[in-house]
């Protein structure tokens, strides 16, 4: 069995007991570059209502938002972490002991079920 590659057409054959068999786009493509763009609808159908449905003529106006996943929220959520991660470095390094360990807990001396 033998196969030959034509550059020229970019097709791929195999030659098997006297007959050639060829299979197009299978030989290596070089120097060719394959890409893909997608793109977003630029304009969408408008939907079709059901009957005794209407548009209201104006779009009603609220005010920013304040509670919810809101950048007010957010940054405020961000804020109150920082405030806290660094109350708690500043509570570790006044008392010499973790958090745990204020707590109440034993710290340091495993699970308690070692071998």
């Amino acid at each position: 069995m033998s196969a030959i590659a034509s550059a020229s057409s970019r097709a791929f054959a195999v030659r098997s007991s006297g007959k050639t068999f060829s299979a197009p786009s299978l030989a290596p493509r070089v120097g060719r570059r394959t890409s893909v763009a997608v793109r977003a609808a630029t304009e969408y159908p408008k939907p079709v209502l059901p009957k005794g449905v209407t548009v209201p003529s104006a779009e009603p106006s609220a005010g920013a938002p304040m509670f919810g996943f809101v950048h007010f929220a957010e940054k405020m959520n961000s804020r109150a972490a920082m405030i806290g991660f660094f109350s708690l470095l500043a509570l570790e390094a006044i008392t010499g002991k973790g958090l745990l360990e204020l707590m109440g807990t034993q710290v340091g001396s495993g699970l308690g079920f070692e071998f």
